[in-house]
This record gives structure tokens, sequence and C-alpha cells, in this order.
């Protein structure tokens, strides 16, 4: 059996049809909604759409995680009720995400040992993208790193998802406008690509404790 692991996000093409007659796939579906999914992710302080489903990847199974693909597809292969089968699947799902977190983790944390992250670059490259603000996607290409790079980097050197990184940058221009211009609060928000100041406030209540029009008066 060969120790290989291809992780594909939702919609993902592929083509890949096994090398050879005998070449065996099994194949782990997960639902992006499943409430056992948010559950690890808190209990194991993960972030499973920023870091291990962020981009296709594959991966080198350690010979200690060989048994456990090997006891999977033969509990799958012995399971004779549709509801069992469901079970397992479910239960398996569950273990080989875990699994395969720590062996992303493992790798990025290599390569981000050999990587810092620019906080200038990445201000800057928001600051010009504040009207339509940059997705994981964009930020990770233009820090030329991969979003599950990018998203640990985020985490370790701010403590913070790249996401949350974005909306801090653009609440700090929010706070800035209102202290130092008299612009109105409806064309800062469209400035920083809120669909309304109502979302915009909300947004800004929840980062800075208070609404934007008491910013205004606090810089008075």
């Amino acid at each position: 059996m060969l120790g290989q692991a291809a992780i594909l996000p939702s919609g993902e093409p592929h083509s890949y049809l096994g090398r050879q007659d005998e070449c065996e796939v099994f194949v782990i579906d997960l639902d992006a909604a499943d409430p056992c999914l948010a559950s690890l992710e808190e209990s194991c302080t993960l972030d499973l759409r920023e870091s291990l489903f962020a981009e296709p990847r594959t991966l080198s199974l350690p010979p200690t995680l060989l048994p456990m693909v090997e006891f999977a597809t033969a509990q799958v292969k012995a399971a004779n009720d549709e509801k069992r089968v469901r079970l397992i699947n479910h239960q398996l799902a569950m273990l080989f995400v875990s699994q395969f977190s720590q062996l992303v983790d493992d790798r990025d944390m290599q390569a981000m040992q050999r990587q810092r992250l620019s906080a200038e670059a990445l201000n800057r490259f928001i600051d010009q993208r504040l009207v339509s603000p940059p997705d994981n996607a964009e930020l990770a290409d233009a820090m030329h790193l991969g979003q599950s790079q990018l998203h640990l980097l985020c985490q370790r050197q701010f403590g913070m998802s790249p996401q949350q990184y974005v909306m801090n940058r653009r609440v700090y221009w929010a706070r800035h406008w209102l202290r130092h211009t008299q612009r109105p609060i409806g064309a800062i928000a469209m400035d920083l690509g809120f669909a309304d100041v109502s979302s915009f406030s909300r947004a800004f209540r929840r980062r800075v404790g208070y609404p934007p029009t008491q910013e205004r008066v606090r810089a008075d």
C-alpha cells in the first residue's frame, strides 16, 4: 500500500484514476456544515477551512498511520447495513481529519520556521484593497505563500486568522478617518468595503466596544 493522501476542497476538480489496475482509493467525504467538525476545531484550536481545506494538497502518510488506513478500509467493507456505514464513515472522517491536521501543521511549521510574515507588506496590500477587501487566496498569493502557511503565520505572529487581521486593518482606518476627518459614516463604510452602514457599525462595535458615532465624539 502506498502511503499517499490527497485533500481536495469542495468543488475542486481532479482527474485522479489510480496508477494501476489493482490500485485502491479510500475516499472520505466531509460535510463542511457538520457540527462535529466545528466541535473538533474548537477542542483542538484548529481552523480547518483556512488550514487543512484551504487548498488542494497531497500528504505522505507516515508508517504509523498505514495500519489505521487498513483498519478503516476493513471496517467499511465489513459494514452490512446503511446506518452502520454512515456511522463508521462519520467516525473515520473525524479521526482522519484530526490526524491530517497534525501532519499539515508539522509540515507547515517547518516552513514557518524559515519564514516570517511582513506586517508592513500585509498592511500595504490590504490598504490598496480597502474598497474590495482581499480573501485568503488573494492574501496568500500577494505574500507568496500557500493559504495554510498564511493562516499559521498569522496565528503565530499576530494571534489571529488572516480575515481577522484584514478586519482589524479596516477598523484601524475607520477609527483614523472618524477621528481626523469629517467624512460621513456612510462614505467611510463604503470606502472600507462594507455593504451598508449597519454592517459597518456592527463590525466596528464588535472590535472596539462602542459604535462609530462614539469614536467621533471621543475625538472632539
